[in-house]
C-alpha cells in the first residue's frame, strides 16, 4: 500500500499539484451471528482504495479510487488536480509539517487471523449459552455476534512523510431478553480485544442477562430531583457528547458550550478528561493520525479546568495552535476532519458499590436513549430517555423505566461528586474509557 501511495504521489505532482497527500487503505472484516446455537449469518468482506488530496495555491481538490492499476491511480491523481483548480483558495489549507516522535504500538496480533473460524463461532455460541443459562427468566437472545476487522493504512505526502500501519480488533456482542409475568426487558453487553483469545465470552453473556433481569418489574417513578449514579455504559454516552464539543472545529464555528472558556473551571475538580491516541488498549489508538501527524495524549480537562481542544492541521492553523494528532478519517473515501481517539475520564478512587452505598435517596441510571440528538451542543441543555434502579438508604431497590433525565451538561460536570475506579472500554460513540459517576443533583421526569 505504501508503494501505491508513493507512486500516486508522483502522478499528482506530474499532473500539476503543488502539494499532494495520498491515503491508501486495504481492509477485511468478518461477522458471525448465532441464534439458538446455529450459525444464522457468516459474512466476510474485503476491499482496498486510495484517496488523493491535491493542493494548488491554497486550493484543495480530492478524489478517490478503488482501481489500483497504474491507469486507475493516474486518473484519480488528475481528477484531484482538476478539482483543486475549480476550488476556492483557503489560507489555512495545507499539509502538516513533518517530524515528531511516533509511538511504537502493537495494534495487530497474528492470532486474529490464525484462529480458526470454527473457534470464533464457538465464542458467539458460548456467549449465548451463558446468557440463557444465567436464569430461567432469560428466554431469548436477540443477537449473539462475533465481529472482527483488520486494516492496513499507508500515508505519503509531498513533504516527505511516508509511513504505514496495520491494525486489527475483534469484539463480541449480545442482547438478552428476560421475561416475567408477560413483561419483557432487554440487556446488552460486549467484550473487546485484538484477538479472539482476549474476549470474555461467559462474562459477556452473564452481564447481558443480568442487565435484562434487573429491570424486570420496572415502572415509571414520580418526578423528582435527586443524586444520580451513572454506570460506565451511561457515562460513556455522556463523555462522547462532551468530547464532540471539545473539537477545535466546533469551537471555531461557535457550536460548542466550551467556546471562549479556555482556562476556566467548567467541571468538578474531580474531573480529568484526556484524549489518549496512543493508549495500548484503546480501540482508536494509532501511531499517526489521518494526516500523518503523530498521535499523542491531549489533556482536555484537568481538575475541572478547561485545558485545550482537539485539532487537525487545518483547524490548528485557523486557531493559531498546533495539531493534536486528531485528524480522523472514516476511510479513503473521505477527507480528514477533527475527531477524538480514546477519550478517558480518569482519576477515581471509589468502587461502584461504595458510591451507591453513599446515596441515601437517588437513582442508578443503566440506560439512556437519544443522548446525541437530545443534547444541545451550544447551550449544553439536554433531555433524554432513561431506565435504571432507585437507590434508597444506599441500596438498590425498585427498577424504573419510561423516565427522562434533563439538565445542563456544564452544570452536570460541575456537580460530579465522585468518580469511580471501575473504568472499562466502551465502544459507544467512539472509544471511551469510562467509570461510574455520582452526579449531585439532576431532574428526573416521571409521573
Amino acid at each position: 500500500m505504501l508503494d501505491k501511495a508513493s507512486q500516486t504521489l508522483e502522478m499528482a505532482a506530474a499532473a500539476g499539484a503543488d502539494q499532494a497527500e495520498v491515503f491508501a487503505q486495504e481492509s477485511r472484516s468478518l461477522k458471525i451471528s448465532v441464534y439458538k446455537g446455529e450459525v444464522e449469518e457468516l459474512a466476510s468482506s474485503s476491499g482496498s482504495g486510495l484517496g488523493i488530496r491535491a493542493i494548488i495555491g491554497g486550493a484543495a481538490g480530492y478524489a478517490y479510487t478503488t482501481d489500483m492499476s497504474d491507469a486507475g491511480l493516474a486518473s484519480a491523481a488528475r481528477d484531484a488536480v482538476d478539482n483543486a483548480a475549480v476550488t476556492a483558495a483557503d489560507e489555512f489549507t495545507g499539509l502538516p509539517e513533518t517530524g515528531g516522535e511516533y509511538a511504537e504500538l502493537d495494534l495487530f496480533l497474528p492470532a486474529l487471523l490464525s484462529t480458526p473460524v470454527a473457534e470464533k463461532i464457538d465464542i458467539a455460541r458460548a456467549i449465548e449459552e451463558a446468557a440463557l443459562g444465567r436464569d430461567s427468566r432469560v428466554v431469548q437472545v436477540e443477537a449473539s455476534q462475533y465481529v472482527e476487522s483488520e486494516s492496513r493504512v499507508a500515508i505519503a505526502n509531498s513533504k516527505g512523510f511516508s509511513r504505514e500501519q496495520r491494525e486489527g480488533v475483534c469484539y463480541a456482542f449480545l442482547q438478552a431478553i428476560a421475561e416475567e409475568n408477560g413483561e419483557m426487558q432487554t440487556g446488552i453487553s460486549f467484550t473487546i480485544g485484538r484477538e479472539p483469545g482476549q474476549l470474555e465470552g461467559t462474562g459477556c453473556g452473564e452481564e447481558a442477562a443480568d442487565r435484562a433481569l434487573m429491570l424486570l418489574g420496572a415502572r415509571q417513578c414520580r418526578s423528582m430531583s435527586c443524586p444520580v449514579v451513572t454506570d460506565p455504559f451511561v457515562t460513556a454516552s455522556l463523555v462522547s457528547v462532551i468530547g464532540s464539543v471539545l473539537s477545535g472545529e466546533t469551537v471555531q464555528k461557535q457550536r460548542s458550550m466550551f467556546a471562549g472558556r479556555m482556562g476556566e473551571r467548567v467541571a468538578s475538580d474531580l474531573v480529568r478528561l484526556v484524549d489518549d491516541g496512543t493508549h495500548p488498549d484503546g480501540l482508536a489508538s494509532s501511531s499517526f493520525d489521518g494526516e500523518g501527524v503523530p498521535c499523542r495524549q491531549t489533556v482536555l480537562l484537568e481538575n475541572g479546568v478547561l485545558q485545550g481542544f482537539l485539532y487537525d492541521t487545518y483547524t490548528a492553523r485557523k486557531g493559531g495552535a498546533e495539531s493534536t494528532g486528531n485528524a480522523s478519517r472514516a476511510s479513503y473515501r473521505s477527507l480528514p476532519h477533527v475527531g477524538a481517539t480514546n477519550l478517558r475520564l480518569t482519576g477515581g478512587e471509589a468502587g461502584s458499590q461504595e458510591i451507591i452505598s453513599g446515596v441515601d435517596h437517588g437513582l442508578l441510571v443503566t440506560e439512556v436513549s437519544g443522548m446525541h440528538s437530545g443534547a444541545n451542543p451550544i447551550s449544553g441543555d439536554f433531555s433524554v430517555g432513561a431506565a435504571g434502579i432507585l437507590i434508597k438508604g444506599g441500596k438498590l431497590t425498585e427498577p424504573v423505566r419510561e423516565i427522562t433525565i434533563a439538565g445542563n451538561l456544564m452544570a452536570m460536570l460541575k456537580s460530579i461528586q465522585a468518580v469511580g475506579n471501575d473504568n472499562r472500554w466502551v465502544p459507544f460513540g467512539g472509544s471511551i474509557h469510562a467509570p461510574t459517576l455520582l452526579i449531585g443533583d439532576m431532574t428526573i421526569g416521571g409521573k
